[in-house]
């Protein structure tokens, strides 16, 4: 009996609070009533909402390209104009460093080379000698000293002789040729005979035949051209100053011959490393002006670089002014808020107690 009593439980009273329960299920199922009423209302405001702020925004995104479109071609344009600006002014500057470097070459080079003299002048002999001379100076040619140390000189003569009765007579006649310094003295001499070229009678005859009407319309002459090379001499110290030419007769006889013209022919010959860098002077300037516009272009870039690019540099300038004031900035707030973490901290009673308590 104690057995079944134990098993059979008493059911536990009814709850005191089951009316509240009641009436909170009914205001969750009216809540929940008008939720599902509702929500379609509520969707559509949203969506109209979210609708509206969509028309605003590309509304604001249209008013608001012009003006991103015209920043962006300002910003273009204005890169653009100084791109041309900086081309302009580096192809000037690299123009002028080529001029500068083709005069400074061809300065350097004129230096070195040394330009073969060659002159060709009229001599008019002193008949009122008892020997005629002719004196050629190089001060006619405002060169105090014609040709430079080291050329070789080859003197010549060129006489202009009438194939008269006398000069025919006359044979042999003897040429000399000196060269002179400053001073007055004999550097070198040479002396050779001279005499017009023989011709027989016959010849001379047939030849006035053949050519009697250019003789006698005056476009040919009577008249022999002789050319003697009368003297080669190495220039050296001291330099020469001036060439003397001197007709002496013949033994046993005072006749002179008759010159229409005489002139003097002086070549020079320089060295041969010398006649090399004459003959390749273009070639060896064109050079010499590349090397020297490299080592000017070199010498911009590395020490006068805002004369090359003074737009890139003001860049330069200015993005390293605003980086160092970007790391002083960020130093100064780095030291403020170490001041800050390091700064010991103030407690009032009312925390104290709080801490205790």
């Amino acid at each position: 009996m104690e057995e079944l009593d134990i098993d059979l439980k008493i059911p536990d009273p009814l709850r005191a609070d089951w009316f509240m329960v009641l009436v909170d299920i009914q205001a969750d199922l009216i809540y929940n009533a008008l939720v599902v009423l509702t929500s379609p209302l509520y969707l559509l405001y949203r969506s109209y909402d979210r609708a509206t702020a969509t028309v605003s925004a590309a509304e604001r995104a249209v008013k608001r390209a012009p003006s991103r479109i015209k920043s962006g071609a300002a910003r273009v344009i204005r890169r653009t104009w100084y791109g041309l600006m900086g081309a302009c002014h580096v192809s000037m500057v690299m123009v002028l460093a080529l001029i500068v470097a083709a005069v400074l070459g061809v300065g350097v080079v004129s230096l070195y080379v040394e330009k073969p003299v060659v002159v060709r002048e009229r001599l008019f002999f002193d008949y009122t000698e008892e020997n005629p001379s002719a004196v050629f100076s190089f001060d006619k040619k405002k060169r105090p000293f014609g040709v430079p140390v080291g050329h070789k000189i080859h003197v010549s003569l060129v006489l202009w002789m009438p194939e008269s009765d006398l000069n025919r007579r006359l044979g042999l006649f003897q040429l000399k040729v000196e060269l002179l310094s400053l001073k007055g003295e004999t550097i070198a001499r040479s002396s050779q005979p001279c005499m017009l070229r023989f011709r027989s009678k016959p010849i001379r005859l047939a030849r006035t035949f053949v050519m009697s009407v250019p003789l006698v319309a005056g476009f040919a002459n009577e008249a022999q051209t002789m050319r003697i090379d009368a003297l080669m001499h190495q220039e050296k110290w001291p330099r020469t100053k001036a060439v003397r030419a001197t007709l002496i007769p013949r033994a046993q006889t005072r006749l002179l011959p008759q010159l229409y013209e005489a002139e003097v022919v002086i070549n020079s010959k320089p060295p041969w490393t010398k006649r090399m860098a004459y003959n390749w002077r273009w070639t060896i300037c064109v050079w010499t002006s590349m090397y020297l516009y490299v080592a000017i272009l070199v010498a911009l870039l590395w020490c006068f670089r805002p004369v090359l690019f003074p737009y890139v540099v003001s860049r330069t300038v200015a993005e390293s002014e605003r980086l160092e004031m970007e790391v002083v900035e960020e130093e100064v707030i780095e030291r403020r808020f170490r001041e800050r973490r390091n700064k010991p901290r103030r407690r009032t009673f009312i925390t104290t107690h709080e801490t205790y308590t």
